[in-house]
């Protein structure tokens, strides 16, 4: 009998929900780490289906998609698998709010959200930052333009962010355990010194996702040919006396091949590599059973001569899978080295001796490929820019890579001020 009663009051209840309207837009705000960041989705109803979308303004990200948008009694479940996020809360009774969590990786943050209008919160906090858009024939790439305070042109730096799913401000998904923020905060620090910059989400990541192509479509031009509309894009601005492109990471060989004959004044490499994509990935599989990595190296020479795979060991199949081997073998055709070559703008090559990724031995094959360029090493840098005594990758990701507060190195930060303030 308390079963049946139970089922009775269950139904009585969603049947409750689903006459009120639950659309509209549904606003809260996170705390993370003593910063507030506000979010908001935005739920509709097509077809007689929910669908939502979410903003983040004060990391200037808007309209970035759920996946599925699910009602099950008076729970509301929001997810977005891509990105890692999976929003879940409870109506109150009178439907004015939900009270829920922000669930991201294994992390878990109370998110009450209540109804409010749209124009209210599409101000971002930092009034250095606007939202700017590039389009593309798939789609918009999204960014943030960081203005300093100043009523004369001004140089701007362009910065590209590095491989896999890093977003503008240099963070990725929870389960890559990286979230450092260190392109909002070279942003910050170039606006201190009178100097403006933009950094963007590369295509199919974070606010750019709808602008991604299949995988067996995309291929390493395609963020070149981004990174060439960004430069075209902002030299026609007149706010800006010069471009200058910081490419990070794998950004660096983007970046590189973007400036040439593009108008971009100045080039800046931040812990590029200067080794092909193929030899890099040789020595990462070099430690892997012999008889494994001789079939990979045979693999790597196929891609690298221009041919695809007739056929992957399954067990391989995450890194050579046949919708991916076009990107590769666009990808290998590119050596940083001769790419770094071409250049006869001013160059800036910045390494970390900390660096656990990338070596110092990187950063001097650029500059001897360029014997223009400065090169500069320095001691405590990691890869995300930071300072750190420690080459261990437990402790870095640990105190360096997941600590958003933490500042940059500030040899980093005032080498490339000076650069950009000498670059005409």
């Amino acid at each position: 009998m308390k079963t049946i009663l139970l089922l009775s009051f269950l139904f009585a209840a969603v049947s409750g929900v689903y006459s009120q309207d639950i659309t509209g837009d549904w606003a809260g705000a996170l705390s993370v780490r003593g910063v507030t960041l506000r979010i908001v989705f935005h739920i509709r109803k097509t077809e007689g289906k929910l669908a939502s979308t979410f903003d983040s303004p004060d990391q200037n990200a808007w309209d970035l998609k759920m996946d599925e948008t699910t009602l099950n009694g008076r729970e509301l479940t929001l997810t977005a698998p891509s990105m890692g996020i999976t929003y879940r809360g409870n109506f109150t009774t009178n439907m004015d709010s939900i009270d829920g969590n922000w669930i991201q990786g294994k992390n878990q943050l109370p998110l009450i959200l209540t109804r409010h209008q749209k124009e209210i919160l599409n101000t971002p906090v930092n009034r250095h930052e606007t939202g700017i858009i590039l389009n593309t024939a798939t789609g918009e790439i999204k960014g943030t333009l960081t203005m300093p305070d100043s009523p004369q042109q001004v140089p701007l730096v362009l910065i590209i962010a590095g491989s896999g799913p890093t977003d503008r401000d240099g963070n990725s998904p929870p389960a890559l355990k990286n979230s450092s923020n260190c392109y909002k905060l070279l942003a910050e620090e170039l606006r201190k010194k009178g100097i403006a910059s933009v950094r963007y989400d590369k295509r199919g990541i974070a606010a750019s996702a709808a602008a991604g192509k299949k995988e067996h479509d995309l291929r390493f031009e395609d963020y070149v040919s981004d990174a060439r509309g960004w430069i075209s894009l902002l030299s026609q601005d007149k706010r800006f006396s010069a471009i200058i492109v910081a490419g990070h990471s794998e950004g660096s060989l983007l970046g590189m091949i973007a400036c040439a004959n593009s108008g971009a004044k100045g080039y800046i490499s931040m812990a590029g590599s200067g080794h092909p994509a193929d030899q890099i990935l040789r020595e990462q599989f070099s430690s892997l059973p012999k008889e494994i990595n001789e079939q990979i190296i045979q693999m790597l020479e196929t891609l690298k001569k221009g041919d695809t795979l007739a056929a992957v060991p399954e067990s391989m199949n995450s890194i050579f899978r046949s919708s991916i081997q076009p990107y590769l073998i666009s990808w290998f055709r590119y050596d940083p080295q001769a790419e770094i070559k071409k250049l006869t703008i001013p160059i800036l090559i910045l390494q970390g001796e900390m660096d656990i990724q990338v070596s110092a031995g990187d950063a001097r094959l650029l500059a001897h490929a360029n014997p223009a360029a400065k090169m500069k090493l320095i001691s405590h840098m990691n890869h995300v820019l930071k300072d750190t005594d420690t080459r261990d990758k437990t402790e870095q990701v640990k105190t360096v890579y997941t600590n958003a507060e933490l500042p940059l190195d500030t040899t980093f930060t005032d080498e490339i001020v000076t650069f950009v303030q000498q670059v005409k």
